[in-house]
């Protein structure tokens, strides 16, 4: 029905860009700094070229961290950056504020500065035991809060990964070193309350591990992807592919447009109601309602909408999404859109009129998202196209109730979505989730 955009009154704080580079013993052992240190300062000057409403004016701070934060105040009313050491991680006081968010074209010297110092700093930490990749997160935090403003957080890690919540007991990062019960993938109540922050402040978490990291307990996506961000695995960026990559991912983290802040609400017409969102985000109490640190062009959710009664054909439903989000430059926005879908009694109406890339990824969000375990995943893929094959079968009654499409496509689609879904399940980072469960 239409769509339009509403420009609101009231003006937050533009976005700021974090960079939080892991300077432990395992970093600067495995000789890669230099060349992280080389790309971001490539990509930091590219920005600072560019002319007009570009990111050129993006506020930028500077963190290295080895068990302990070292924040840098690039106040360019100083001579060369000051380094900050705060090392009672535990209660997160910042020592400062003024220098810890300039303006690109003010602290472009600074931060070059810096950046060539990091690949010769020498270890004083034993990270031995993991190094906490929440670390830079809290710190991240406490100064967008400081400065009552959302952004992006960039974390360069490469020390071994460990599971929040036990930063004093590095065994507990071992999935099979430990007799206590463990799930698979799920995030632990640290990694959830530490995600809530980042979605009420706007913080985007995108963390890229530079280390091949051994197959245990504390996988590091879950504050990534519930606030928007993305992991990226690298092995040590030994090769060319993995540093063309490298370079890729980071210049598209950092010139994609985002929206901050988000809140999306859901409303459709009498007889619906939204029974299920589905997709990387921190379910609340209502499924109309969601709210994401973080979107761009990529962020997908899958809506599930449900009646208690017969619809009216004629009429069809009504679906309006009302997206409210702060742009780069602090703008609060709301972006409407309406639309009318058709009603039909007929399953073979349904998979007529539909997209069948868009059905198979609705149902992959279903039957996977994060709060699932590895039963419920096996049971879903199982239960769900079983119902469809039932559904799909032909009928016996009259031509208008039958299932069939006559073209074999609706009885091809139960293979089609449980083929779907295993793919989806034995992909990057998830290879091993049915296995272990088989065994």
């Amino acid at each position: 029905m239409g769509s339009y955009e509403i420009l609101g009154s009231q003006k937050g704080e533009p976005a700021a860009l974090l960079l939080a580079i892991d300077v432990s013993a395992s970093a600067l052992r495995g000789g890669h700094l230099e060349f992280v240190t080389e790309q971001i300062h490539s990509l930091l000057t590219s920005l600072n070229r560019q002319d007009g409403d570009a990111p050129s004016d993006v506020r930028v701070g500077l963190m290295t961290y080895d068990g302990r934060i070292h924040l840098y105040d690039l106040s360019p009313a100083l001579s060369r950056p000051h380094m900050l050491v705060i090392t009672e991680t535990d209660d997160l006081q910042l020592p400062v504020r003024e220098g810890l968010l300039v303006s690109l074209r003010d602290c472009m010297d600074s931060i070059d500065s810096v950046l060539r110092l990091i690949p010769q700093f020498s270890a004083e930490c034993d990270d031995s035991g993991g190094v906490p990749a929440e670390l830079p997160v809290k710190a991240a935090l406490a100064i967008l809060q400081a400065l009552s403003c959302p952004g992006k957080l960039l974390i360069f890690h490469t020390a071994s990964l460990m599971e929040m919540g036990h930063a004093n007991s590095p065994s507990s990062s071992g999935f099979f070193g430990s007799s206590k019960p463990k799930s698979i993938f799920q995030p632990s109540e640290p990694a959830v309350s530490l995600a809530q922050e980042c979605v009420r402040q706007g913080c985007g978490v995108h963390l890229f591990v530079l280390s091949q990291q051994d197959v245990g307990g504390a996988w590091p996506g879950h504050i990534p992807y519930l606030t928007g961000g993305a992991l990226h695995t690298y092995g040590h960026l030994q090769g060319e592919l993995d540093k063309e990559r490298f370079s890729a991912d980071l210049k598209r983290t950092v010139e994609t447009d985002t929206g901050y802040k988000a809140e999306l609400r859901i409303f459709v017409s009498s007889d619906l109601r939204v029974s299920g969102c589905y997709g990387l985000f921190l379910p609340g109490p209502s499924p109309a309602l969601v709210a994401l640190a973080t979107l761009d062009r990529r962020t997908t959710l899958a809506v599930e909408l449900s009646h208690t009664r017969g619809l009216d054909e004629t009429r069809g439903a009504a679906i309006q999404t009302a997206l409210t989000y702060s742009t780069r430059t602090g703008d609060r926005r709301t972006r409407v859109h309406t639309l009318t879908l058709r009603c039909s009694r007929h399953l073979q109406d349904a998979f007529r009129h539909c997209q069948a890339q868009t059905l198979l990824t609705f149902y992959c969000k279903k039957r996977f998202f994060p709060w699932s375990t590895c039963a419920d995943m096996v049971f879903r893929a199982q239960n769900s196209p079983i119902v469809l094959c039932g559904a799909g079968a032909p009928s016996t009654g009259d031509a208008g109730g039958t299932s069939d499409g006559g073209d074999g496509s609706v009885g091809i689609l139960p293979q089609t979505l449980l083929l779907c879904l295993g793919v989806c399940w034995t992909g990057e980072n998830t290879r091993y989730r049915l296995e272990l469960f088989q065994k």
